[in-house]
């Protein structure tokens, strides 16, 4: 699986043995280490994007979508929130400021 890490990965095998994804790092893993719960958490979350091949439009891509991913996913009151949650809130009280 080609990948784009964001973070620091220490994902335990089968054998017992660890395999280590830098930071910032572009690339293939082994697939064990692909299917591995916390390789997939990472996937969902956006701290790990899986671009569609490997060409720089396509990693540029899969990096935006995967901040979108992680935006969304951060629950900490202090950060900002995607832009599609902010346009929903502007409607909302465009939509509550019409009625009075």
């Amino acid at each position: 699986m080609f990948i784009i890490a964001k973070r620091n990965y220490l994902v335990r095998r089968a054998d017992g043995s660890f395999y280590r994804i830098e930071k910032d790092y572009i690339g293939e893993i082994p697939e064990d280490v692909a299917e591995s719960e916390l390789v997939q958490r990472a996937i969902v979350g956006g701290n790990i994007a899986v671009p569609g091949g490997t060409k720089d439009k396509e990693l540029y891509k899969a990096d935006d979508a995967a901040a979108e991913q992680a935006a969304e996913y951060d629950i900490r009151p202090d950060t900002e929130k995607p832009a599609a949650e902010e346009e929903a809130k502007k409607s909302v009280k465009a939509k509550s400021t019409k009625k009075e």
